[in-house]
C-alpha cells in the first residue's frame, strides 16, 4: 500500500512539473516568437480576416450568379412570354400580357435592373427595365447598343454566364445620359440551319447590386474591395474608376495575374499608399476578388497586440501554474477517451457534405427530384463527384447477405460496414468507371458507374472479374457476403438513373438463385412474357398427402410447385406462396375439425409477403417443418391396431374392387365388425372415406384398363365393378372431367407426340 501511495505521488509530480515546464517553456517560446515575428503574423491574420471575407462575397455573387442563371431560363421557358420569343406577330393581347409578366420577373429580383427578349425573326426587342427604354425597340432604338454588337457575335459568349460591361443608354431623344455599369447573362436559341440567332433572354443586372454586395461585407479597416478577371480587366468600380478599367499595367496587379490559380496577399503601392492587398483564387466565373488595406491601419493594431501579447503571456503563465497544480489530479483518466471524441468531431464534420450528397443521389434515383443534364453535371461537380453523365453508364445493386442477422449482430458498427462496403465497390470498379456509392438503407447499396472514356468498350471478361473481386474483397476484410443486380449498359447516365425499380425487382430473384449470386436485370425482366399458369393438379395432390400425413411426398409436390415460379416474375412468386400459405392453412383447419389432432401450430401468413426473407430455403424450411409436425402428429394419433385393421380393410378393397357387391356392409361382414364403427375409424385414421376409396380404387383401375388395354367401357365398368356402363360414364367424367372414350384418345395421342419426338 505504501509503495501504491508513494507511486502515485511520483506519478502526480510528474505530471505536475511536465505541465509546468510545458506551459513556462511555450509561453516563454511563442512570445518571443510571436515579440519578434508580429508583421508578418499580423498580414496573415488580416489576410485571413480579408480571405473569408472576400470569400464571403464571392459567394453571395455566385449565388446571384446561379439565380441569375435559373431566372434566364425560367423566363425563357414561360409560355406567356414564349410568344414574343418565336411569333413573327404577336397581337396586342399576347404582348401586354408577356410585357406584364416580365415585369413581374423583374420586381420579384430586386438585384435585376433590367430584362430583355429578343425576338430573331421579327428583329425586336422586348424590354422591361426602370426607365425610357422599356417597352418595344428595334436594334436600331436600343438604348444598349453593346447588347446588339453582342448579340452579332452571339458564338463568343457562353450561355449563363456573366458579361461585365457599360454602355451609354441613348434614348428616343438621341440625348446621352451618364454610362452604366451592367452585368449581362444570355439565354439563347441558334438551333437552325443558318446557326443564326433564333430567340434570347438577357437578364441585366445592375453595377450598384454588385458595388453594394463588396460594400455589405464587415470592414473596420477603411479598405477598397474591387473585381479583375485573369487579364487584369476592372469587373466592378473602386470608386474611382468605372467597370472594364484596364488594371493590368499596375504592378501589384501584375503580380496577382502572375500567381493564376491560387489566393495570397502581398504588399505594395497603391495609389500612393503602402498597402496590404488581399486576392482570391479565380473562382468558377474566372473573377478574383482583391482586397486593399492601408498598412498604418495594420501597423498600428501591430504595437497595440505586441503590448498586449506581453501581459496576456504573463497572466497567462501566472494562471496556467495556478490551473495545472488543481487539474494534474484529473490527468489520470484514459487519453484515448478524449481522442476518440476528437475524431468523433473530425469525422462528423467531415461527412456532413457526404450526408448532403447522398440525400441528392437518393433523391435522384428515387425520382424525387429532376434535372437537367446540364445542371445535374454542375451539381454532381458542386459535391464533388467525378462521373461524366455523358459517358456509358449502367447502374449496379449491391445486396447485403444475412441482413437482419448482420444487423443484430454488428448493431451500431453496421454502418460503419456499410461504408466500407461502398468504399470497396468504388475503388475496385476505378480502373474501368467513375463510381458513385448511393445508400439506399435497409439491405442494399447503389453504385452509379460512368465509363472512364467517351470511347469506352464493354468487355465483359473484364466487368465480370470486378464484380468477383467485390465479393472477394468484402467477404476478405469485412467477412460479409453480398450479391449483385446489373442494369444494361446505357449510353448515357440518364436513362440509367431510371432503372432503379427495375434493378429491384430483378434482385429478389435472389431468393432462388442465393447468396453472393449476380443478377442480370435484363434476364429477370424477359420473365414478364411468360405466362404462369397455377398447378392445381399438383395442389390437390399435395392436399392429399397433407390429409394422409405423407410429409416425405407432400415436400416433393410443394418443392415442384415453387421451383417452377423460379423463371417467372416476382409477383408470380409471391402469389405462389401467398396461395399456398392460404391452402395449408385451410387444410389444417379442415384436419383439426375431422379429427381433434389439435395442432398447436399454423402456418405463419407473414412469410406470404417475404419482407424479410431472402433466399427460398427460408420459407421450405417453414413448409417442410409444418409437413412433418403434421406427420408426427397424425402418427401418433394411429396405432398398430388401427393400422392392421385399415390394412385388411385395403386389402378386401384391392381384392374385390370388381365385386358389385362390394360395400361397407360387406367389408363390415367379413370383419365381424359394425359398418359404422370401421367407416369412421378408417376416417379418423386416413382422413378419406371408406367409400370415397372404393369408388377410387375402381376410378384407378379403370384408368389401367382404359390405358393398357382393349376393352370396351362397358367391359370395364363390369370389370371394375360398376353396376351399369351409364353409371360408369357419369362417375368417370365426375371424377376426371373427361369422358372414358376421350380420356384413352387422348392418352393415345400423348404416347404418338413422345413417341415421335
Amino acid at each position: 500500500m505504501m509503495q501504491r501511495t508513494q507511486d502515485n505521488k511520483n506519478v502526480y509530480r510528474n505530471i505536475l512539473l511536465s505541465i509546468i515546464l510545458s506551459i513556462v517553456i511555450t509561453l516563454l517560446v511563442s512570445s518571443t516568437i510571436l515579440y519578434f515575428n508580429f508583421d508578418n503574423i499580423a498580414l496573415k491574420q488580416v489576410y485571413e480576416s480579408d480571405s473569408n471575407s472576400l470569400m464571403q462575397t464571392s459567394q453571395e455573387i455566385l449565388k446571384v450568379t446561379e439565380t441569375a442563371t435559373s431566372f434566364s431560363f425560367q423566363i425563357y421557358r414561360d409560355f406567356v412570354i414564349s410568344k414574343l420569343l418565336f411569333y413573327d406577330k404577336p397581337d396586342i393581347y399576347d404582348i401586354t400580357n408577356a410585357m406584364q409578366q416580365l415585369n413581374n420577373y423583374r420586381f420579384a429580383m430586386p438585384f435585376i435592373d433590367s430584362i430583355y427578349v429578343y425576338n430573331g425573326k421579327s428583329d425586336l426587342f422586348y424590354v422591361s427595365a426602370n426607365n425610357f427604354q422599356s417597352g418595344i425597340q428595334t436594334k436600331s432604338t436600343l438604348g444598349d447598343q453593346g447588347m446588339v454588337d453582342i448579340l452579332d457575335h452571339f458564338q463568343d459568349y457562353m450561355p449563363f454566364l456573366p458579361v461585365p460591361r457599360t454602355f451609354n443608354p441613348v434614348g428616343n431623344d438621341q440625348l446621352t445620359v451618364s454610362k452604366v455599369g451592367i452585368y449581362s447573362y444570355l439565354c439563347y436559341d441558334a438551333i437552325n440551319i443558318n446557326k443564326s440567332l433564333n430567340s434570347a433572354v438577357i437578364v441585366n443586372i445592375s453595377e450598384s447590386f454588385i458595388n453594394k454586395s463588396l460594400k455589405n461585407v464587415a470592414n473596420s479597416r477603411s479598405s477598397s474591395e474591387f473585381i479583375i478577371n485573369k487579364d487584369g480587366i476592372l469587373l466592378s468600380t473602386d470608386g474611382s474608376n468605372p467597370v472594364l478599367s484596364d488594371y493590368s499595367n499596375k504592378n501589384y496587379i501584375k503580380d496577382i495575374i502572375a500567381n493564376a490559380s491560387s489566393p495570397g496577399y502581398l504588399v505594395d503601392t497603391v495609389e500612393n499608399t503602402k498597402s496590404l492587398i488581399s486576392y482570391t483564387a479565380p473562382d468558377s466565373l474566372g473573377w478574383r476578388y482583391v482586397r486593399t488595406t492601408p498598412y498604418s491601419i495594420i501597423t498600428k493594431e501591430i504595437k497595440s497586440m505586441r503590448t498586449k501579447t506581453i501581459y496576456i503571456s504573463l497572466s497567462l503563465l501566472l494562471a496556467g501554474l495556478l490551473v495545472s497544480f488543481f487539474t494534474s489530479r484529473k490527468l489520470f483518466d484514459p487519453i484515448d477517451k478524449v481522442i476518440r471524441n476528437l475524431k468523433t468531431l473530425e469525422i462528423e464534420k467531415r461527412d456532413n457534405l457526404q450526408i448532403l450528397r447522398q440525400d441528392f443521389l437518393r433523391n435522384i434515383i428515387m425520382g424525387r427530384e429532376a434535372y437537367h443534364p446540364i445542371a445535374l453535371q454542375a451539381k454532381l461537380r458542386y459535391f464533388g463527384s467525378k462521373i461524366t453523365i455523358q459517358h456509358s453508364s449502367l447502374l449496379i445493386m449491391v445486396k447485403i447477405d444475412h441482413f437482419t442477422e448482420n444487423v443484430n449482430k454488428y448493431q451500431d458498427q453496421f454502418k460503419l460496414l456499410r461504408y466500407a462496403v461502398m468504399n470497396i465497390c468504388t475503388e475496385i470498379s476505378s480502373p474501368l468507371f467513375q463510381a458513385e456509392a448511393i445508400d439506399m438503407g435497409d439491405d442494399h447499396i447503389l453504385l452509379l458507374l460512368t465509363a472512364q472514356e467517351s470511347d469506352f468498350e464493354w468487355d465483359h471478361d473484364a466487368f465480370m472479374a470486378i464484380l468477383h473481386k467485390m465479393q472477394t474483397s468484402i467477404a476478405d476484410y469485412i467477412k460479409l457476403s453480398v450479391s449483385i443486380t446489373i442494369s444494361p449498359l446505357q449510353d448515357n447516365a440518364g436513362p440509367c438513373i431510371h432503372l432503379y425499380k427495375q434493378l429491384l425487382e430483378a434482385s429478389y430473384h435472389r431468393l432462388f438463385r442465393g447468396h453472393g449470386c449476380i443478377i442480370w436485370s435484363e434476364e429477370i425482366m424477359g420473365y414478364r412474357a411468360k405466362e404462369y399458369k397455377f398447378p392445381t393438379q399438383k395442389e390437390k395432390q399435395l392436399v392429399d398427402c397433407l390429409m394422409t400425413g405423407d410429409s416425405a411426398e407432400a415436400e416433393t409436390i410443394y418443392t415442384d410447385i415453387i421451383n417452377e415460379t423460379a423463371e417467372y416474375p416476382y409477383s408470380v412468386v409471391h402469389l405462389a406462396i401467398s396461395h399456398l400459405t392460404l391452402r395449408v392453412n385451410n387444410v389444417l383447419n379442415t384436419i383439426n375439425k375431422n379429427n381433434a389432432l389439435a395442432l398447436p401450430l399454423y402456418l405463419d401468413t407473414t412469410i406470404a409477403s417475404l419482407n424479410q426473407v431472402e433466399t427460398i430455403e427460408e420459407i421450405n424450411f417453414q413448409f417442410y417443418q409444418l409437413f412433418e409436425h403434421l406427420h408426427k402428429k397424425i402418427d401418433e394419433k394411429r396405432s398398430s391396431k388401427h393400422v392392421d385393421l385399415i390394412k385388411k380393410m385395403n386389402d378386401i378393397i384391392e381384392r374385390d374392387y370388381g365385386n358389385q357387391n362390394l360395400s361397407i356392409n360387406s367389408i363390415a361382414d367379413e370383419l365381424d365388425m359394425s359398418p359404422i364403427y370401421i367407416s369412421r375409424l378408417y376416417k379418423q385414421h386416413t382422413m378419406v372415406a371408406l367409400i370415397d376409396l372404393i369408388q377410387d380404387v375402381r376410378m384407378n383401375k379403370s384408368k389401367e384398363l382404359l390405358i393398357h388395354s382393349s376393352l370396351s367401357v362397358a367391359e370395364i365398368a363390369e370389370k371394375t365393378g360398376f353396376t351399369s356402363d351409364s353409371y360408369f360414364y357419369r362417375k368417370f367424367k365426375k371424377y376426371n372431367s373427361i369422358t372414358p372414350n376421350d380420356f384413352r384418345k387422348q392418352y393415345n395421342r400423348n404416347s404418338e407426340v413422345l413417341t415421335n419426338d
